[in-house]
């Protein structure tokens, strides 16, 4: 495992949403909001200096409609219009993830989960030791040899025994799993009454949501019931909740490779933003790299 190259996707979107309500807020000179900023370059700097990936990449999720509207009008309708403060600070990220040499990658009509799922699979297919950065649990449905996925929040790694151990089923069953109990988040309406402990016990006891409906009759009443009145849904729930791993990405895993910072430049964004640490930082890495050594925060 170890003399594999390195791929690390990183969830940009749900990261960011993270940092934003996590961190305390910062503002920068002129007074722009930019804690989830910060919290991300922090993020991706312990990243780079733990995992050194040769490799990487953040999707985001773009505004607007996905595939997955067409075929539930209603999904993530009850989701909250993304704060303005939030807002004002995506196209500064962006830019500086640019700066530090790593590719961005967002597609109308897709969320970062479908980007991720795709480049995970390719890369897996090409070799690739692939590391998934996310906070969000729906992505462990991709974990399994060769695919792992970190959690920056708690900082741990999951493989196929770690997500067993964590939520009492496999990263296979995962996908009937989030049909079953649902997403509030995304709107996405689940077997009334079932809830996580119930489906991982079903999960467990027939395999899959279609062993589950074969054996029905050998359910408690009440939740024989509640299956029957989610059948209509059942098959949409697993279309919303199953990320696609044939989106046309338009490059490879390969492709994908970190170039070189621009060190004046960042030195002069994170100026004009307040960074004074992560200025420190860069002059620290300038050293490092003229030695070349690879431990630096670029």
């Amino acid at each position: 495992m170890e003399n594999r190259k390195k791929l690390v996707l990183i969830d940009g979107s749900s990261y960011f949403y993270r940092a934003f309500y996590a961190l305390p807020p910062l503002t920068s000179p002129s007074g722009m909001p930019t804690g989830a900023i910060y919290g991300f370059i922090r993020m991706v700097s312990k990243l780079m200096n733990e995992l050194n990936p040769e490799y990487i990449a953040v999707a985001f999720d773009l505004p607007g409609k996905t595939f997955r509207h067409d075929e539930y009008k209603e999904y993530k309708a009850t989701r909250k219009e993304t704060p303005d403060e939030l807002k004002v600070q995506i196209p500064h990220l962006k830019e500086i993830l640019k700066l530090w040499g790593i590719k961005i990658i967002e597609m109308p009509g897709y969320e970062a989960d479908d980007i991720i799922a795709t480049l995970a699979k390719k890369g897996k297919e090409e070799g690739f030791e692939v590391i998934i950065v996310t906070p969000d649990k729906d992505m462990m449905q991709l974990v399994e040899e060769g695919i792992y996925i970190l959690n920056p929040v708690t900082e741990e790694l999951y493989d196929r025994e770690k997500v067993k151990e964590k939520y009492g089923i496999y990263p296979e069953q995962f996908v009937d799993y989030l049909a079953i109990v649902g997403d509030t988040v995304d709107n996405i309406i689940g077997v009334k009454g079932v809830g996580p402990k119930t489906a991982e016990k079903l999960l467990n006891q027939y395999g899959s949501l279609e062993g589950i409906l074969k054996h029905l009759d050998e359910l408690k009443p009440r939740i024989k019931e509640a299956f029957e009145e989610a059948m209509d849904r059942l098959e949409q729930n697993r279309f919303l909740v199953k990320l696609k791993t044939d989106v046309d990405v338009g490059l490879s895993p390969q492709m994908l490779k970190k170039e070189k910072a621009d060190l004046l430049r960042l030195k002069e964004k994170f100026q004009e933003l307040g960074f004074k640490t992560l200025l420190k930082e860069i002059g620290k890495g300038k050293k490092v790299e003229e030695k070349g050594q690879q431990k630096s925060l670029f």
